[in-house]
């Protein structure tokens, strides 16, 4: 499985909620997968989304550049970057170091945050 930078600390909140049935099960296979490639740009679960036009993100206006920053920050702050892989467990070992940081940094502006706010999980960071 290819995935860039966010979806390493976001998907880790899933909870069957997406755009459609097939990008939820995308999304299912992506967190059953073992080994992460870790990618900069579009990944599997972008491939997915319907707001993907030719590699890159149109949610909005400004989205692409948005979810680079994005990318850029999970990197550094859980310290793995494209072109090595990674696992779930590895991820999952960072959260409690970084989960502040990252919630202050891209939580309080993310379009899914009603989504994470009903989270147990997301809570308890």
């Amino acid at each position: 499985m290819r995935l860039r930078g966010h979806h390493l600390i976001c998907l880790n909140f899933f909870r069957g909620e997406g755009y459609s049935e097939e990008f939820v099960e995308n999304i299912r296979k992506a967190i059953s997968e073992k080994e992460i490639d870790v990618v900069f740009g579009a990944d599997d679960i972008c491939s997915k989304c319907p707001y993907l036009k030719g590699g890159i993100c149109n949610y909005s206006e400004n989205s692409e550049e948005e979810v680079t920053e994005l990318d850029q920050f999970a990197y550094r702050i859980l310290d793995i970057y494209p072109n090595s892989k990674t696992n779930w467990d590895e991820i999952k070992r960072k959260l409690p170091k970084i989960m502040k940081r990252w919630k202050d940094f891209a939580c309080k502006s993310c379009d899914w945050l009603k989504v994470c706010e009903n989270n147990e999980e997301w809570l308890k960071y």
